[in-house]
Order: structure tokens, then sequence, then C-alpha cells
């Protein structure tokens, strides 16, 4: 990879934690603001979350790799739904590479930004800074979400 070029990785998976709203029935749609690396999930398509593995399966969790031009503002659309409409409505998250470099600089103890807006829809989100560039985890269907450190 050239010194201009990195990597700004978006995953997603379902906590599905007991009583939660159908979160072993998550899907989300991706939207990507550039070009997918080879390797990354299907976009602009439902895809399946997958909720944690147990000691025996292991999982595969949806990735999606943009290329990007350091100093360029790429984005992530990730829309997350689920079957039970009123139960799981469904939400929009545009996730912006500048954003996630942000969070990511934040000393871990001081972060605010652990939680998507709050935990509404019990959906959390993770920023950090990769070898390759900037990667954010979202992980839905959470039940009783609480900010860190609260």
């Amino acid at each position: 990879m050239s010194k201009n070029k990195n990597t700004f990785q978006l995953s997603a998976l379902s906590q599905n934690d007991p009583g939660a709203a159908d979160g072993n029935k998550l899907v989300c749609e991706v939207t990507a603001n550039g070009p997918l690396r080879k390797g990354s999930s299907p976009v602009n398509k439902p895809v399946k979350l997958p909720i944690p593995p147990s000691e025996s399966k292991k999982i595969e969790t949806p990735t999606w790799y943009l290329e990007t031009t350091k100093g360029e503002n790429a984005s992530f659309e990730i829309k997350i739904s689920g079957p039970t409409g009123s139960k799981y409505p469904s939400k929009s998250i545009k996730v912006k590479q500048s954003d996630v470099q942000e969070w990511a600089s934040v000393p871990f103890n001081d972060r605010e930004n652990q939680i998507y807006q709050e935990g509404e829809y019990g959906i959390f989100g993770f920023a950090q800074e990769g070898p390759d560039g900037s990667i954010y985890t979202i992980t839905a269907g959470v039940l009783n979400p609480r900010l860190y450190g609260n």
C-alpha cells in the first residue's frame, strides 16, 4: 500500500442479549462512499449480522474495506433493521472516516464515544486506529445499553 493510501474498515455484528428484540435476526445494508477493497462484504443488499460465537462455533463478521487517500473523508452508510418492525425499527447511521479518526485519538479511559447516540436502538460503536487505517466496529441488538462509565 502506498504512503498516501490507507483503509477505512467497518465491521458489524449483533450482541443478541437475552430479551433483546430479535438480536439473532438483525440485518444490515451498507452503502460505501468510495472504492471497496477486494474481500469486502456485499454492499447495497441485506447482510445478516452474526451473534458472537461460542467456543465451538466460529463466525465471520461482515466487514467492508474502503481504499482511501489520506485527508479524504470516506464514509459508510449502514442501515440496521430487524423483522419486528416497531420492536426494532430500522436505523441508518453514517460513519465518517474523519469522525472515527477523532474518536480513536481519545485515550480509551476518557472516551464517551463508545456507544451510538447514547444507545438508541441498542447500537454500540467502537473506534480504533489499525496499522492500515481507521476501524469502526458496530454491535447492534444490545439490551439496556449504557454509556461507558455509567
